[in-house]
C-alpha cells in the first residue's frame, strides 16, 4: 500500500491465478512498458496504480522468447469527457497490450498499445474497443466526439552485452495516434534513447537517458483531462511538468550514478532536466532536479534517507527530505 496525504492506493495488491505461460492478476498491478529505467512514454508508474485485470506470461514462449501482457483497467473519475450530446462524467476505461520477442541472445524487440475509451455515456462495448484497437486510423483520428477513444503506441529495442564492458543500449519510438490515416505510421512522434552500465569497476553503476517528443502528448479532444489517472500522466514524468492541458513538445535528460560500499551501504544520485517548447505561451523555464539517496541493511530490513532539490518549469524552487524502511 502507498499512502499520501488524501490518497491511499493498494499498489501491488493482487490475486493471481494460473501458470507460467498464462497468469491472471486481478487487483492493483503496475505496468511499466519501456526498456528505459526513468521514463516510459506509453505506460509507467508516474500515476497512481489503477484497478485492473491482467493476463501475462512469466516464462518466455517459443524459440523467439515471446512475452505478452494485456490488461483492462478502470481510470479515475473525470467530469470533462466530450460526447455527442455535450459533456459527460464517468470513469474512462484503459486497455493495453504489450508484446516482446528476443530474436537473438541479448537483443529484444517490443511493441505496446494503450487505448483510453468509454466513461459516462460513451460507448464501452468490447466489440467496438476491439475494432478500434486494430483499426485506429478509422476509429480515432477524425478529431470529433464521434471518435471511439484515445490511443498511444510505441516500438522499443534493447541490446545487452556482457563483455568486455557490461552495458545495455535501448531505444523507444512512440506516437500519439496515427499519421496520414495509416495504421502503420505513428503521429506526434517521441524518441527515447539510453545506455546503462550495470557495473563500472567494482563499486559503480551509471545510466544516461534522453527523450524528445512532439506536441499532442497526454492531451485529447475527447478526454479534456488527458491520458491521466488521479491527476498524473500515465507515461513520461515530463508530462506533469507543464500547464494542465498544454500539449507542448519537450526534451528531457536523465543521469544516475550508483556507488556501493559507502559506510556499509550504497548511494544513488540522479539528475533530471526538462525543456518545454516555447510556442504555446506557457513561459516555461528549464526545470532541473538533483536528488540523492543513501540506504543500508539493518537486520532484516533496509533503512535510509533521501534529499531532493530543484527548480520547476515556472522558476519556483523546491526541496524534499525523506526517510524510509524497506521490508
Amino acid at each position: 500500500v502507498l499512502a499520501y496525504d488524501g490518497e491511499t492506493t493498494p499498489t501491488g495488491t493482487v490475486v493471481s491465478v494460473g501458470r507460467d505461460f498464462a497468469q491472471l492478476d486481478i487487483g492493483y498491478r503496475d505496468h511499466w512498458w519501456s526498456p528505459a529505467s526513468d521514463n516510459a512514454m506509453v505506460s509507467s508508474t508516474q500515476a497512481a496504480t489503477m484497478p485492473s485485470v491482467t493476463i501475462s506470461n512469466y516464462r518466455p514462449l517459443t524459440k523467439a522468447k515471446l512475452r505478452y501482457e494485456a490488461f483492462v483497467a478502470r481510470m479515475s473519475e473525470s467530469s470533462n469527457i466530450a460526447s455527442t450530446t455535450g459533456t459527460t462524467s464517468g470513469h474512462p476505461q484503459l486497455a493495453g497490450l504489450h508484446l516482446s520477442i528476443e530474436p537473438l541472445p541479448g537483443w529484444s524487440l517490443g511493441v505496446s498499445r494503450l487505448m483510453q475509451y468509454g466513461g459516462g455515456d460513451r460507448e464501452e462495448s468490447f466489440s467496438d474497443m476491439f475494432r478500434a484497437f486494430f483499426n485506429p486510423s478509422d476509429a480515432d483520428n477524425t478529431g470529433t466526439p464521434e471518435d471511439f477513444g484515445n490511443q498511444v503506441a510505441s516500438f522499443s529495442s534493447q541490446l545487452t552485452v556482457g563483455e568486455p564492458l557490461p552495458m545495455s543500449i535501448y531505444f523507444e519510438y512512440a506516437g500519439e495516434d496515427t499519421s496520414t490515416l495509416s495504421n502503420l505510421r505513428l503521429g506526434n512522434a517521441a524518441l527515447s534513447a539510453g545506455i546503462a552500465f550495470p557495473q563500472l569497476g567494482r563499486r559503480f553503476a551509471a545510466t544516461f537517458e534522453h527523450t524528445e517528443w512532439q506536441n499532442g502528448w497526454y492531451v485529447h479532444h475527447i478526454y479534456a483531462d488527458g491520458l491521466r489517472n488521479e491527476g498524473h500522466v500515465l507515461g513520461h514524468w515530463g508530462g506533469d511538468w507543464r500547464i494542465l492541458g498544454d500539449g507542448v513538445g519537450a526534451q528531457s535528460a536523465f543521469a544516475r550514478v550508483n556507488v556501493e560500499q559507502v559506510l556499509g551501504g550504497a548511494i544513488e544520485a540522479s539528475y533530471r532536466q526538462l525543456d518545454n517548447e516555447d510556442y504555446s505561451g506557457g513561459n516555461y523555464e528549464t526545470a532541473r532536479q538533483v536528488d540523492a539517496r543513501y540506504s543500508r541493511p539493518w537486520g532484516q530490513v533496509f533503512v535510509g534517507g533521501e534529499l531532493a532539490v530543484g527548480r520547476d518549469v515556472f522558476g519556483e524552487s523546491y526541496s524534499r527530505v525523506g526517510a524510509f524502511i524497506r521490508f
